[in-house]
């Protein structure tokens, strides 16, 4: 285990103390991967690989800097104050979203209010969850760039959605939200969508829709995706694919 205690002088600083650190490899996160990750690299193709796919380079990538977080040796800042002359040392972040607690609790706090004070405009919001069935998911876990595609899809139904119901061609306001991973920590690959309850008029008026209709959505939906992978796959080297559209379960959309 790394001891991340050091004099000051021992660091070549001319400042009298003790730099106190705040350990972050005492905490369970950082013993788990210190210690094991560099098995699971080694044992990921026997043992994970056709559940979960290739190994991503990315998730080695987001480890090693978050084991480098509050070292040191990886780099710091010395902050100086002219009035009192006292200095701290600063241990730079791995400033990773996502993975590590610190830094993406930090991360979602700003990026919540740059929304509530930049983004957001003063009328009704409300969520819409898109899920596909298991049986489609196996298209998203193998080829993760189709999850853009996903999220494209759902817009386009969204939109043709409130297209319908309002009567007129509009872009409704929407933070998309990709998730790949449900309760069970299992790959679930689904999306969170933050939407504007109606659309504003060129005199900058709003007028909202009465109410998102789950199952029509839900259709719509449905019938992007499956049109979506069909025409991908048919497109293949070797042709269409196994799965017929009329007898896959429908996706999911909720509304909250």
């Amino acid at each position: 285990m790394l001891n991340y205690t050091y004099k000051l002088s021992n660091l070549g600083l001319a400042v009298a103390g003790i730099y106190r650190p705040r350990h972050p490899e005492r905490t369970l996160l950082y013993r788990v991967f210190f210690h094991y990750f560099d098995q699971f690299l080694q044992e990921y193709e026997n043992r994970f690989e056709k559940e979960y796919g290739y190994f991503r380079l990315i998730i080695k990538k987001v480890v090693e800097c978050s084991l480098e977080w509050g070292n040191p040796k990886c780099g710091f800042a010395r902050i100086s104050f002219p009035n009192c002359h006292a200095e701290r040392l600063l241990m730079f972040s791995c400033r990773i979203r996502g993975f590590c607690p610190s830094c993406h609790a930090k991360w979602l706090e700003e990026w919540g209010e740059w929304m509530r004070e930049e983004l957001l405009l003063n009328v009704p919001n409300g969520q819409v969850v898109f899920t596909i069935p298991t049986l489609l998911r196996i298209f998203f876990r193998y080829n993760r760039r189709l999850l853009g595609e996903l999220c494209r899809l759902a817009l386009q139904s969204l939109t043709r959605y409130f297209e319908v119901v309002m009567g007129s061609v509009l872009m409704p306001g929407v933070i998309a939200t990709i998730q790949t991973f449900g309760d069970g920590i299992n790959f679930h690959p689904h999306l969170h969508f933050l939407v504007t309850e109606g659309r504003v008029d060129k005199a900058g008026l709003f007028h909202k829709v009465s109410r998102i209709d789950n199952l029509w959505l839900e259709e719509l939906f449905m019938r992007e995706v499956l049109g979506f992978l069909v025409a991908r796959s048919s497109s293949a080297p070797n042709g269409p694919s196994a799965f017929s559209p009329g007898a896959t379960p429908g996706s999911q959309s909720t509304v909250g």
